[in-house]
């Protein structure tokens, strides 16, 4: 795979050599494809696409125009920030990476114009888990240091990755590690694993103890707990 850069527009082209005298290039699915012939050098073949390159771009425009408003809207299962749904809106355009647009009212994500006819569950899934894992780089350590003043004391070391099956968070060896999954469920909720992650620091069982300190720090504890029953944690 092959790369132009023009401005703000990149044209990605593969190229496929060929017995033949003459380059030809063609536009299949979104995807720029470049047949040369043996001799050609990889700075003869980009000359060749620089000259065609309104050509392609003008293409690939006309295609992707084409395959939005015949593709408007993959149907995903519901996608949850902080407790709130969003509608999730697929478009393509002449781009490298897949990229996620975060709305007032839909999740935006635009994929690059050859992924059109391809099944899109995995790259959609990997670009909504990167999301939540930016999401919670920036809200956790807020959440923490709430959390380690009300307290007073704080974990040796916190880990933000994804964790086996549906769970959303574990403490072990004095390390909290929390899934950036649970960045769908609201504020209210993610405080409350945390408090309950951070208990477990100093008390390994649910003792006593352990629910005193949640039921001191967590306005609205009975709601929550019947909230938060059947998550893993």
């Amino acid at each position: 795979m092959s790369f132009l850069k023009n401005k703000d527009d990149v044209i990605a082209y593969t190229v496929d050599k060929t017995s033949n005298s003459s380059l030809y290039i063609s536009i299949h699915n979104g995807e720029v494809i470049v047949k040369a012939p043996a001799y050609y050098t990889t700075k003869q073949i980009q000359t060749v696409v620089e000259e065609k390159k309104n050509w392609i771009l003008k293409h690939l425009s006309e295609y992707i125009e084409a395959e939005n408003i015949r593709r408007q809207k993959i149907n995903t299962e519901p996608v949850f920030i902080f407790g709130k749904q969003y509608d999730v809106l697929v478009k393509y355009e002449n781009t490298k990476n897949p990229t996620l647009n975060l709305l007032k009212k839909y999740i935006e994500i635009i994929l690059p114009a050859k992924y059109i006819d391809l099944d899109k569950t995995k790259i959609i899934q990997a670009t909504l888990s990167k999301m939540y894992q930016s999401i919670a780089n920036e809200e956790i350590e807020a959440i923490f240091e709430d959390v380690r003043h009300l307290l007073g004391f704080a974990p040796e070391d916190v880990k933000i990755k994804p964790l086996l099956g549906d769970c959303l968070a574990q403490c072990s060896n004095q390390i909290i590690t929390i899934n950036p999954a649970i960045m769908q469920y609201s504020r209210e909720i993610v405080r409350f694993i945390v408090m309950h992650e951070f208990c477990h620091l100093k008390y390994k069982n649910h003792t006593k103890s352990f629910y005193e300190i949640m039921e001191k720090y967590i306005f609205d504890y009975e709601k929550i707990s019947n909230q938060v029953v059947h998550l893993k944690f």
